[in-house]
Order: C-alpha cells, then structure tokens, then sequence
C-alpha cells in the first residue's frame, strides 16, 4: 500500500516516555468507556439470536462515511441473507447528500429510512420517529458508530435501541476520543474506517472475507456521463479533481490546484474533470481557466452521486482533499492522491485499498483542535509534492497499458 508521509521533522519510530504516557492514558479512557457501554448493553439486551427476521442498522454521516459503511452492510446482509434489513441514517441537517442519494435501490438493504435533524427537532417529532420504528418490531439493532461519537452519544443510542422495542442490539462502541490529540496524529496509526467497521462487526460474530462495494448503478447513469465526456475522447488519461470540501480548513488553495491541472496536462495529455457542489464552481473555473478549457471539464453541480461514481469508473486517477470523493474512488480501485490534514489521526480516514498515496505534514508546532492549524498542515503541502504522487501513479499505469499493448 502506497501511503507517503511527509513531515518537517524526521518520523520518529516510538514516542517519547511523556508521550507514551498520554497515548497510555486515552487508550485506557477508551477501554473503561467501552466496558462501561458493554455493561449496559449486556444488562438490557439479550444475545442474539441466529437468523434474526427484522434487522435495524443505525449509521448516520454523509458521503464519505456511507460508502465507507457499505463493505459493513454488505457483510451484515451476507450473514442474513433473509432478514428484512433497514437502514437508519441522517445526513444532518435537510439538503446535505448521504445514504439516500448513494444508495437507492442497492439489493443488500430492503428499506431505507433517512431523518434530518429538523425532522426530531420537537418533543412531539421525537415521539413520532420512535413510534414509526417500533412499528417495525426488530429483533436485532446494529449500531455502525461514527469515529467520533462519544459516551453520550452512544448511551442515548442504546436507549433508542431498548426504546424501540429490540430484542437484541451491539455496536455501541467508542473509537476516538479527541484527548491529547496532537500525541495521537504524530505517533498513531488507526486502520481505514472499512476495516475498523469489519472489524467490529467480527467481533460479534458477522465476519468477512473482503470488503465489497456496490451502488446500484443504472445504464442510464452511464451513458449520461459518457455522453458528456464524447466530445474529450482524445485525451488519454482522464483525471478527477475534487478541490472543495465540506470544511474550509480542509481545502488545498485552490490556485495550486490550478498549477497542478497545468503540469499534468502537458505531461500526461490529461483530461482534468472537476467535481463538486453547486457552491464550488468558482472554484472549478478558476483551475479551468489555469489548465486551458479544451483540457479540462467542469462538473461541479452537473452529476448525482452515482453519476460520479460512473465517472470514476472512466477515471486513472483521482486527485482531492480529505473528503466523500477519495472514499467513492476507493470503493472503485481507483489510485488516489489525498491532500490531508492533522484533523485526524492518520489511517482512520486515509482511502481503502491499494495504490493510494495520502499526502500530510505533521509534528507541527500548534494546537490540531484548532482550525487554523488544521488549515496551516495543508498549505505546507507544495504542489511539487502532490506531482510527484500524481506521477508516482501515473507513470505506473503507463507502464501497465504498455506492458499489455495498449499502445501499437
């Protein structure tokens, strides 16, 4: 796995004794929180029964923590081929993507129920969501907790669980905690989000060989975007540029960006197709504009969820800040360079599988709680270094289409 980790001080192997100390100590939190949750867990719910009939998954996020779940749900639906399995999730607040744009119509969920914080918002809403799911009579809730829930969060989850009327639940569990961050992002390595969610789900017996992926993708999905890129057939690698982000911190400057989309087009004759929301266009015109307009292809605005997916199938490469994008590109074993931060700790958020090349600088001198910092290990990423990543790629896909005579 190709993961390059760059920092203004040497990598040091194992952390300093005070350092030690205080990654003992936040794994010690995380045991003791845990045992706490599983003792509660244990004390309402009964074990589970094989070949449950009505199963509830609880995962809430947005794109990238969705399709990071589905190798999870996959392996749920596997273990119960005949169970009734519905999905519970929210996105946030009403208008952001998730779970209903990505996965419509997948064949390893049989009911799909997405909520926006607006919709419990009330005392009197809170008591209809909880009725409309014990209408469902489950005898079996799994929790798929986000990195970052807390004791709190998962407790009221719990609750929720026994409120709702099932017979058995697990899943309750802490991953992170945000205690001596900056220890944490310089000296820990976490495995991706896909195998931390397998993983779990082992644990209470739902075990899996490998990941899968799947979206549900229609012919006419496809042929939309291969209408749209007919008239770039000439160039010979197409590339995916995702320059925004849901945090501003997040996001590489996007004039870098620009120069990059100019040094990959005279290199590899590259297509640079660049996505997006509707609020990133400006920045997709301004690498456009860089790059030269026969050579690029703004899309921010223009594709669904799954119709980007399509277009990753088409893709060599795809270039972006930690965000849904580097996650659906993963899911397709598309190589992707990340252009990443000290938001989190390296791993956990890195993309599935081979090839990649996750691009960070860390060992910094200032706080990783703060965004400012956060936005300052991303601009001491120079374009120089994400070239080489894109090259580091590319070049070995070149040599791949040469050695199976793609070329005559």
């Amino acid at each position: 796995m190709f993961r390059v980790v760059l920092s203004k001080k040497k990598q040091v192997e194992s952390p300093p004794l005070f350092v030690s100390l205080k990654l003992n100590f936040v794994h010690a939190v995380i045991f003791f929180k845990n045992l706490l949750l599983q003792s509660i867990a244990s004390f309402l719910f009964k074990k589970s029964k094989p070949d449950p009939k009505r199963i509830i998954v609880y995962k809430t996020g947005n794109i990238g923590d969705i399709a990071c779940a589905v190798p999870a749900l996959i392996a749920i639906r596997r273990a119960n081929p005949n169970a009734h399995i519905c999905l519970i999730t929210s996105p946030g607040e009403r208008g952001r993507p998730g779970a209903a744009e990505l996965l419509k119509g997948v064949w390893y969920l049989d009911e799909l129920f997405v909520y926006h914080q607006e919709d419990i918002a009330s005392l009197k809403q809170k008591i209809s969501f909880i009725r409309s799911l014990r209408a469902r009579k489950t005898d079996l809730f799994i929790q798929l907790p986000e990195d970052l829930a807390g004791l709190r969060t998962l407790f009221r989850n719990i609750i929720l669980a026994r409120v709702v009327g099932a017979r058995s639940a697990f899943g309750f569990v802490i991953r992170t905690i945000q205690l001596f961050k900056k220890a944490q992002v310089d000296y820990l390595q976490d495995e991706t989000e896909v195998e931390s969610l397998l993983n779990m789900l082992g644990n209470y017996g739902i075990k899996t060989r490998k990941a899968e992926f799947d979206f549900n993708i229609t012919e006419h999905e496809r042929k939309k975007v291969q209408d749209m890129l007919k008239k770039k057939q000439k160039n010979s690698n197409i590339i995916i540029f995702s320059p925004g982000g849901k945090r501003p911190a997040n996001r590489w400057p996007v004039e870098r960006f620009a120069e990059l989309a100019e040094r990959l087009v005279k290199r590899y004759n590259a297509l640079i197709a660049i996505v997006g929301n509707d609020g990133e266009c400006c920045l997709a015109e301004e690498i456009a504009k860089k790059a030269g307009k026969t050579n690029t292809l703004v899309l921010t605005g223009k594709l669904t969820l799954r119709e980007t997916i399509c277009l990753l199938e088409k893709t060599s490469l795809t270039v972006s800040n930690s965000t849904g994008t580097i996650h659906l590109s993963a899911a397709l074993g598309v190589p992707t360079v990340v252009i990443d931060s000290v938001r989190n700790v390296p791993g956990r958020w890195f993309p599935y599988g081979e090839e990649h090349q996750v691009l960070y600088h860390k060992f910094l001198s200032c706080d990783y709680r703060e965004e400012i910092c956060i936005k300052k290990s991303i601009e001491t990423i120079t374009v120089d270094e994400v070239f080489e990543g894109c090259d580091n790629i590319l070049s070995r896909h070149e040599d791949k289409k040469a050695q199976s005579g793609f070329y005559r």
